[in-house]
């Protein structure tokens, strides 16, 4: 942009040039061209500051660049898992019978495997599904 100084600079060197005679017309030139030079001093501060802005922009960009590398590469280690929807077929998952519980739920009738870790003394557990209270006879325990 120093380039539009430059042009305001040869412009005010041809209107001296022409040796105006009439003051008014010299006077409407000299307040156009002091006009122009101050333009140019503006677009000069604002091309700095872009130029600033823009380099304090790309810091910015590369440190949340870094931010991201760190962040998502601690989650890419589960990648394995990404592929698996949750639970989509019961059928495909081998619940040992010694571990876990078999029930079907009062509320959302949904049959579901409870470890018996999570079955409670008095033989109740929550739905994975919808958190209802499921009761398990003593013959399950």
């Amino acid at each position: 942009m120093h380039e539009v100084g430059l042009r305001v600079a040869y412009v005010k060197g041809l209107v001296e040039g022409l040796e105006i005679a009439d003051e008014k017309v010299k006077r409407v030139f000299s307040e156009i061209i002091s006009v122009l030079d101050e333009m140019a001093e503006v677009i000069d501060e604002l091309q700095a500051e872009i130029d600033d802005t823009q380099e304090y922009v790309e810091c910015i960009d590369e440190d949340l660049g870094e931010l991201e590398e760190d962040f998502y590469d601690d989650e890419n280690e589960d990648e394995d898992y990404d592929d698996y929807d949750e639970y989509d077929d019961i059928d495909d998952y081998d619940f040992d019978d010694e571990d876990f519980l078999e029930a079907d739920c009062p509320n959302c009738h949904e049959t579901v495997f409870i470890d018996k870790d999570f079955v409670g003394d008095d033989g109740k557990a929550e739905c994975p599904n919808c958190k209802a209270t499921i009761e398990f006879d003593d013959d399950n325990n």
